[in-house]
């Protein structure tokens, strides 16, 4: 539930101790429609309602690999239109304010004049426009989503006047509790102003009942009233996402009202709670009132006696939607002296109706205290700041009181270590919190926002950009590290760039002391690897490595952009004061849309390798291993020698249309080697090949 403010209009008093209504309904985000096409058939979903794509017969497709759409029928239905140009080949699309033209051919489309990059060019079959599914996704608000499971692409777009709404009848119970008589009521998918017919047969009396029937999609509507003298109000946000057959709507006020949708509360105000409120603050207070969350509107004043003593009581009750039963609360003191406590969850889990206000800005419910070591939610906190951390502390306001009122959460916790705790949110997202020395100054404080209110986990990371909050990646991103060196790597660290504790005298149990050992890579090894960058982007890092020769060596090594989801970086020669190497990422290098890192490792023991060459699968097979049965450019520009390796990024489906390849070796000594019917298709961002006079073999991710 929100309390927003009509322009132009005064707050609707709230009482103390009667059943409240809410003031109105936000409009904070417009309807959403989705068209769900399914590889391979006629019909689409729009909005719930099964359609055919159109009367030619176009069916969604995969091409390259890539999910196609027929173009006319799905932008029409978003409300959009769609234009060819025979003489210049090219389609434009129009749709919401936005437009996004593209040629016949080629990969590139121009969104509002702006170059954008195609991973498939739009092409034509029997007259039907086909585009890449991800296109779509240049116009503002438009999110694209493919199931492989299901092989069904999903548009998801905002609803605008000319979106196709899939509706459905709902026989519809007005009641009119208000003061005011009503000539006309009209709906409008929510933000879009694109009101519909009036629904009302008759003229809607105070405390007089009508009974309609209007069609319904299952989106968020606006409702218009219009008084019998011409005066317009509006109710915002009635969600009709479950409508069914019948429904109940009671007009509360001009621009208040509650819906029931098959007997099941779908907006407004279902109950009053009773609340009891202590007072803990250690001072008299003199007012308290309260507003649903961030609306920055407050009631009147629910303290009657306006005095309520340190350690007292007071009850009051407030209107309750257990959708949303988030509240402010401001509280005055006898000095004067306001404080407000934000997001306070009313939500009946808490079991009892009570919250406690405290000095410190923060709110405990039923009793329980906040930022205590134990909670339903497990935080496993994770070092990397450098130095070690005595005390880790989190409170909900970002004050001095409120940090001396929290508890500490940790144990002493090194650089490179990690402790965890377990933490009662109290229903609240956002908490702030400090890291402190051993002298109990603070070397560190920020904020964190939770996905939920009630988490079962959560990783928080020190750094020395600040506080990071995350989870562990999957096996299959973060970042992949290959050693295609000569010598094997037992031991590697990162570090923050800035770090300099650190001594060149220090051995291997130097640095494990101070930090972890992320691991080893024997040569012509990979793995992938969850870390924590540095950096303002979390994209640099100084990386350690330790060598058969028991020295270190060290590089520093920034990437282009964040690479939570995809990072690769190729180590080559390790000399006994550095190392050479090749970084790739998913920002400039495009690793999601159709792109491989290839790294080819020469592992023979003697014997260069002169030439390297490529060719379709399906323009030979292994005993064709001549040079002139492959394509003739060479992919060496120079000898790749015994033990050496090199890497190049490119698309998965460069040497053929299915993603199948081969490719010859030639050695110095005239050998070739034939990796033949290479699948491409069957990795995602790395592909690593294996190669010595006696054959070759590939792994990736």
């Amino acid at each position: 539930m929100k309390f927003i403010k009509r322009l132009g209009a005064l707050f609707v008093a709230l009482c103390l101790m009667a059943t409240m209504v809410p003031a109105a309904f936000a409009a904070d985000a417009k309807a959403t429609g989705a068209i769900t096409l399914t590889i391979g058939s006629p019909t689409m979903s729009v909005n719930g309602t099964a359609t055919t794509i159109d009367a030619e017969g176009s069916r969604a497709t995969l091409y390259k690999g890539y999910t196609m759409l027929p173009l006319r029928s799905v932008v029409e239905n978003m409300g959009g239109t769609v234009s060819w140009n025979a003489a210049n080949q090219q389609i434009t699309m129009k749709y919401n304010g936005s437009t996004v033209s593209m040629t016949l051919g080629s990969k590139t489309a121009y969104a509002n004049g702006v170059a954008k990059s195609m991973s498939v060019a739009p092409f034509t079959d029997n007259g039907r426009t086909y585009v890449w599914l991800r296109s779509l996704e240049f116009f503002p608000g438009v999110t694209v989503d493919w199931r492989a499971d299901t092989r069904q692409a999903t548009v998801v777009y905002p609803m605008v006047a000319g979106s196709t709404l899939a509706t459905q009848p709902v026989q519809l119970k007005i009641t009119n509790t208000s003061t005011v008589a009503y000539k006309e009521i009209r709906f409008a998918p929510a933000g879009t102003e694109d009101w519909g017919n009036n629904i009302l047969t008759t003229q809607l009396y105070a405390n007089s009942i009508a009974n309609v029937t209007a069609n319904f999609a299952k989106v968020k509507y606006d409702m218009q009233l219009t008084g019998v003298y011409g005066y317009k109000s509006y109710i915002r946000n009635l969600d009709f996402s479950n409508a069914g057959t019948y429904g109940s709507l009671t007009i509360t006020s001009a621009d208040a009202a509650t819906l029931v949708l098959d007997g099941v509360l779908a907006s407004g105000t279902d109950s009053s709670v009773l609340l009891t409120v202590r007072n803990n603050t250690g001072n008299v207070i003199t007012s308290i009132v309260y507003g649903s969350a961030a609306t920055g509107a407050w009631s009147d004043e629910q303290l009657a006696t306006r005095y309520l003593a340190a350690g007292g009581y007071t009850t009051m009750t407030l209107p309750y939607a257990s959708a949303k039963p988030y509240y402010d609360f401001r509280i005055t003191y006898q000095s004067g002296w306001q404080v407000t406590y934000t997001n306070v969850n009313l939500a009946s889990s808490w079991g009892t109706q009570m919250v406690t206000f405290n000095a410190n800005g923060q709110v405990s419910y039923a009793n329980s205290s906040t930022s205590t070591n134990s909670g339903s939610t497990e935080i496993t906190f994770k070092n990397s700041y450098g130095k070690t951390v005595y005390e880790l502390r989190m409170a909900l306001s970002n004050t001095d009181s409120a940090f001396r009122n929290a508890k500490n959460l940790i144990d002493t916790t090194k650089n490179g270590d990690t402790d965890k705790f377990s933490i009662d949110l109290t229903g609240m997202r956002k908490w702030y919190i400090r890291a402190y020395d051993k002298d109990g100054d603070v070397i560190e404080s920020g904020s964190v926002t939770f996905s939920s209110t009630n988490p079962k986990t959560a990783t928080i990371t020190l750094k020395k950009s600040g506080f990071a909050l995350g989870s562990s990646s999957s096996a299959d991103t973060g970042l992949l590290i290959s050693n295609t060196s000569s010598k094997d790597i037992y031991g590697m660290f990162v570090l923050d760039p800035d770090d300099d504790d650190y001594k060149n005298s220090w051995d291997y149990d130097d640095f494990n002391d101070e930090y972890d050992d992320i691991g080893e890579l024997d040569a012509g090894e990979y793995d992938v690897f969850d870390l924590d960058l540095y950096g303002s982007n979390d994209n640099e890092m100084r990386l350690i490595v330790f060598t058969d020769e028991d020295d270190f060596v060290e590089r520093e090594i920034s990437f282009n952009k964040n690479i939570s989801d995809i990072g690769v970086l190729c180590i080559y020669d390790i000399t006994g004061s550095s190392f050479s190497y090749s970084k790739y990422d998913d920002d400039k290098n495009d690793l999601d849309d159709g792109e491989l890192v290839f790294e080819i490792y020469n592992s023979d023991g003697s014997k260069a390798i002169d030439e390297i060459y490529v060719r379709d699968a399906d323009d030979g097979d292994e005993d064709d291993d001549r040079v002139s049965d492959f394509d003739k450019d060479d992919l060496l520009s120079s000898s790749l020698k015994s033990g050496a390796s090199t890497s190049w990024i490119i698309d998965d489906d460069k040497y053929g249309d299915d993603g199948y390849c081969d490719f010859l070796f030639v050695y110095e000594d005239g050998t070739r080697v034939v990796l033949d019917d290479v699948d491409t298709t069957d990795y995602s961002y790395f592909v690593q090949i294996n190669v010595d006079r006696k054959g070759a073999d590939m792994d990736g991710k």
